[in-house]
């Protein structure tokens, strides 16, 4: 057997649909949780914070957007081993651009897991956002 051969049809199906997949995912979780879940955070102008969802697809997105550069790398590393040239297919043509284009959304979904623990963006006090004004504190006092 003819191991200086391209890659198998297995390894190229991993490398060439499940890496940019794993990119696609984590990318449409994080605006998923941005966008569609940002109404769970307040009912009937109470602040409950992010739902059990939001948490789920911001961890889940960020999970995939760093699966993909790792999972890429041990499937290269696994075809050197055995003696393929990877960087020869199509497959890991497109999963590179995938990973190296992934870098974005992997910058969005490290911010939507930071954005579950950030405070009240109203500032309190439910939908009026008065937790300022009621505490002294006037943003511009003119005069």
């Amino acid at each position: 057997m003819d191991h200086t051969a391209s890659p198998s049809a297995a390894w190229r199906r991993w490398t060439g649909l499940g890496v940019p997949g794993l990119v696609l995912l984590g990318t449409g979780l994080a605006l998923l949780q941005g966008t569609a879940f940002a109404h769970d955070t307040f009912h009937n102008c109470h602040y409950f914070g992010p739902s059990l969802r939001m948490h789920i697809a911001a961890w889940a997105g960020l999970a995939c957007g760093l699966a993909a550069p790792a999972g890429y790398a041990a499937l290269s590393r696994g075809a050197v081993r055995r003696g393929w040239r990877p960087q020869e297919t199509r497959a890991s043509g497109v999963a590179l651009a995938f990973v190296i284009l992934g870098v974005l959304p992997l910058f969005l979904e490290a911010f939507g897991v930071w954005a579950l623990y950030a405070p009240d963006p109203s500032g309190g006090n439910d939908c009026s956002g008065l937790a300022y004004a009621l505490a002294g504190a006037v943003p511009y006092a003119a005069g």
